[in-house]
């Protein structure tokens, strides 16, 4: 992740990613596994998935969000930055989370 410090951009660390109102976080009734419900369809998601996911709600940055998860899988947030950051942007850009500055 690129994170410049130029310009009135914020850093991406900053930024606190929070799931839109039109998805949801549900548990699936036959598989019992997390799945993202949203208008056009779901999305079945691993525990690393749901994990972050879980975490999006607006008020944790991505800074604290790395670290909660590198607490729980021990890593460092460096190891797990790239990943989480774009799979948090590709959900952005299925309008399923929006950044927060």
């Amino acid at each position: 992740m690129s994170t410049s410090s130029a310009g009135s951009f914020p850093s991406p660390k900053m930024l606190r990613p929070r799931l839109l109102p039109r998805a949801r976080l549900e548990i699936d009734r036959l598989s019992q596994q997390p799945i993202l419900l949203y208008p056009e369809g779901v999305m079945m998601l691993n525990e690393t998935a749901a994990a972050i996911l879980q975490l999006c709600n607006g008020e944790h940055t991505l800074a604290d969000i790395l670290r909660e998860l590198a607490n729980r899988y021990e890593a460092s947030p460096e190891q797990l930055e790239d990943d989480v950051y774009e799979y948090l942007c590709s959900l952005r850009d299925q309008n399923l989370v929006a950044w927060l500055e």
